[in-house]
């Protein structure tokens, strides 16, 4: 009887191992994605030691000219807002540091204002258009976890303004006051270039977001200060050809500007780090 026991005892154990492979839970892999996860938490991913890209960027740009004057209200600065472009060619350090230099279509203002009742006369000046800049920036804080593509960037730099030293333009307007005789009122203006180039400081944020391996977007607000005066207009007010009073508006560059660019990556160098590189990497041994 005692056999005859043991034997069913040991059919039964035979047939476990059978019943657990018919089922389908016997055995699950782990999951691939989140053990990639957890390694590239721990020890890092393939690391991005540098990367060279080319960035085409589109802003609406304001600024206004200083005025001294405004010659008892008779005129006024008005801001200017345009739609400017730049391209920039820059370099990326571990995805943290990145310099960037480059071209932009983006003109310096003067526009006056003369009141004359409901619909005041307008007259706009512009400098040669054209700047360069070169331009640091810095990872503030990821949003893409430990691949650093999409973020936050603060960013400054310089901007150099050649000026054509030209004289830009004119304008002349003539009235009359009756008193106790006629007199003749004349408003003269002179525009003209500066000679020399001049500069202004940049400093800026931005957000970029991935949207695949070689591109990415980005949007940014910058702030613009003039530490030079590119374009000057000259208004002299005179009465009866005596001047009474003068004004200058001085074209520097300050302003803002709010805009969005598109990155594409021309070559980048990765680093794969060694797990062993690790903080325990005198126990694994």
């Amino acid at each position: 009887m005692m056999k005859r026991y043991l034997l069913y005892s040991c059919l039964a154990l035979a047939a476990l191992p059978a019943v657990g492979q018919d089922m389908a839970d016997y055995y699950r892999l782990p999951d691939r994605s989140r053990q990639l996860d957890r390694l590239t938490m721990r020890y890092g991913g393939p690391q991005i030691r540098d990367r060279w890209y080319v960035s085409f960027d589109a802003f609406v740009r304001t600024d206004r000219a200083k005025l001294d004057n405004s010659l008892n209200g008779l005129i006024e600065s008005d801001r200017v807002t345009k739609l400017d472009w730049s391209a920039v060619v820059g370099w990326s350090a571990r995805e943290r540091w990145a310099i960037e230099a480059g071209y932009a279509r983006m003109p310096i203002h003067t526009q006056v204002s003369v009141s004359n009742g409901r619909s005041p006369l307008v007259y706009r000046y512009t400098n040669s258009h054209n700047a360069f800049m070169l331009r640091g920036k810095r990872l503030l804080a990821s949003t893409s976890g430990p691949w650093l593509r999409s973020g936050f960037w603060l960013s400054g730099g310089m901007w150099l303004v050649p000026n054509n030293g030209q004289r830009e333009g004119q304008f002349s307007l003539i009235g009359y006051r009756r008193n106790e005789t006629v007199d003749t009122l004349r408003l003269n203006s002179q525009t003209n270039v500066n000679g020399r180039a001049t500069a202004m400081a940049e400093l800026g944020a931005e957000y970029n977001v991935r949207l695949s391996n070689n591109v990415d977007l980005g949007f940014t607000v910058r702030k613009f200060w003039g530490l030079g005066t590119s374009l000057t207009t000259d208004v002299a007010y005179t009465i009866n050809n005596t001047l009474a009073q003068q004004a200058q508006l001085r074209g520097t560059g300050s302003g803002m500007s709010y805009g969005v660019s598109l990155r594409y990556t021309l070559s980048l160098r990765r680093k794969q780090p060694d797990v062993l590189e690790v903080q325990g990497r005198q126990r694994i041994r």
